[in-house]
């Protein structure tokens, strides 16, 4: 099965007064791969800046843009039309003995390296060693440890800030979709498994006419390496189906952020957001 789905994602900022000045990086181009393919994609920006796409070093399409004049709003705008159809990945079913051989650290250390944001903190350590101690596989071990995760956590529906580290969303037993995903990050990490942090959309009613627009959601989960790229959503506990859209990746959230920048003029601004999607076929 394959789903085709036309988003529309509105963002961008209002500002106590006028912007001078504004200079921003958009990543809201989903990705072009095996499991999806992009139909057509635009990103519009209001007032008309200079603008230029490029590809960063995860492979994610960043389009980058600068103001020059006054401006009370910024309104970026991109939409997008695509086809997934996620096939099985075809996973190798790696054993610990070659996790631990050196050329899988020389190959992904960028994904086994623990940031900030994956830092474990004591309280979770301890979980994620007596999962580790009970795991005769990894692929058991991921399986157990997501479900710790989820036991522990209440998951926090919408919410768009994210612990700097992962273990004060253990700590406080909460935590929105990126918090389940950099918990899973640091324990897959902490045992030697590459592991990457995803974003993207995932529609939400499955029952939706095809054609109607329905609220969209931001979200984020991750893949890790098993001989390919593996994905699973951590904060559902589920293996992403057709209905997931992958716009990013990269080591955390902090290499995937939608819409981010500086701007010069009188302090204070206001982020908004919206997303729509509708099923094509």
């Amino acid at each position: 099965m394959s789903v085709t789905m036309r988003l529309v994602h509105r963002t961008g900022y209002t500002y106590t007064g006028p912007a001078t000045q504004s200079y921003n990086e958009a990543r809201l181009t989903p990705l072009s791969s095996a499991r999806q393919t992009v139909l057509h994609s635009r990103v519009d920006v209001t007032p008309t800046p200079w603008m230029e796409q490029w590809t960063d070093y995860w492979g994610t399409t960043v389009t980058s843009f600068e103001l020059h004049e006054p401006h009370d709003e910024l309104k970026v705008v991109a939409i997008s039309t695509v086809t997934v159809d996620r096939h099985p990945a075809e996973t190798a079913g790696m054993t610990w003995e070659q996790y631990a051989d050196p050329s899988v650290r020389d190959e992904f250390e960028e994904v086994l390296r623990i940031v900030p944001r994956t830092a474990l903190g004591p309280a979770f350590e301890e979980v994620v060693a007596r999962v580790r101690e009970n795991a005769p596989t990894p692929a058991v071990f991921l399986t157990d440890v997501i479900a710790a995760i989820r036991e522990r956590l209440d998951y926090i529906a919408g919410r768009r800030t994210v612990y700097a580290r992962c273990a004060g969303a253990w700590d406080d037993a909460q935590g929105a979709c990126q918090d389940f995903a950099h918990l899973a990050l640091g324990a897959l990490r902490s045992q030697g498994i590459p592991a990457r942090f995803v974003t993207g959309y995932v529609f939400p009613d499955r029952d939706a006419p095809v054609g109607a627009n329905v609220t969209g959601v931001s979200h984020a989960w991750i893949q890790w390496w098993d001989g390919a790229w593996t994905a699973v959503d951590p904060s559902a506990g589920v293996v992403p189906d057709d209905f997931y859209i992958e716009v990013a990746q990269g080591r955390d959230h902090s290499d995937v952020v939608p819409l981010r920048g500086i701007f010069t003029g009188t302090p204070g601004s206001k982020m908004f957001v919206t997303v729509e999607i509708s099923r094509l076929a």
